[in-house]
């Protein structure tokens, strides 16, 4: 079969042919390990790189909005306190 690779154990009794998925396609060990590499880069590295740069993204434009939204709060609280009269000012 392409593709698989059969591994044959046995005792003295029984023996067990056991047939397991394999990268039989590649001429070298080295082509094999290319296409590794290729996968993890592609596969797991790339999306996270990218997932990483997403979510900075996105928590910086968080930080950046609260810390504007408390701006306009304390601004707000300063804004709608009413004036002391001339001659009571808070000691």
């Amino acid at each position: 079969m392409q593709g698989t690779i059969d591994y044959l154990y046995y005792n003295a009794d029984s023996y067990v042919v056991m047939a397991t998925c394999a990268d039989a396609n590649f001429s070298s060990d080295s082509a094999r390990i290319a296409f590794a590499w290729y996968q993890l880069v592609i596969v797991f590295i790339l999306p996270a790189i990218i997932m990483a740069y997403c979510y900075t993204f996105v928590i910086r434009v968080l930080w950046l909005s609260t810390k504007r939204l408390a701006t306009l709060i304390q601004a707000d609280r300063f804004e709608s306190q009413p004036e002391l009269p001339t001659g009571l000012e808070k000691t």
